[in-house]
């Protein structure tokens, strides 16, 4: 099997490419959330009332939002541990042990969450739209980005973890 060796990034542009598709996927999911709020006055139904999906609503906010926070929480002590010491395998530390891309998971329990909390169908219909616009397009841009970057210690990754979403 051939060896997948890491690009070497030139420039700032390029290695800022990541973040970049990152914003761009996570605002999706808070432009889901705005535009449903904005859109259901054109429906005059309450879909989710009852009061099960406003509990439910409320255990995935914050379920979400726990995840979002490991993931972020682990990214940052992955960073601060790489300017300290540079080891090749460093992918598979907290969520990242069980999914790829746990931020993105958790933003999306998190917004689906919170649209069911305010009782929001359009604010659920556009939550799972960006969850395929972030799926098909994002993450997969994400991905081919870190491969490059990362060689073959995130193809290596990529076999062993799950992509959750």
């Amino acid at each position: 099997m051939d060896k997948i060796e890491p690009k070497k990034v030139e420039n700032r542009e390029e290695e800022g490419m990541i973040n970049f598709i990152l914003s761009h996927s996570y605002f999706i999911f808070f432009l889901a959330v705005i535009l449903g709020a904005l859109l259901d006055p054109l429906i005059d139904k309450e879909i989710f009332s009852n009061l099960l999906y406003t509990h439910s609503g409320f255990v995935m906010l914050i379920v979400g939002s726990l995840l979002v926070y490991w993931a972020q929480k682990t990214s940052l002590t992955y960073k601060q541990r790489v300017s300290k010491d540079d080891t090749g395998s460093f992918f598979e530390f907290g969520p990242y042990k069980y999914m790829r891309n746990p931020t993105h998971l958790g933003l999306f329990i998190l917004t689906l969450g919170f649209s069911l909390m305010i009782n929001s169908l359009f604010g659920v219909i556009l939550n799972i739209i960006a969850y395929i616009i972030t799926r098909v397009y994002f993450l997969k841009k994400e991905e081919e980005l870190l491969e490059d970057k990362h060689g073959q210690v995130y193809a290596d990754y990529k076999k062993k973890v799950k992509n959750w979403l």
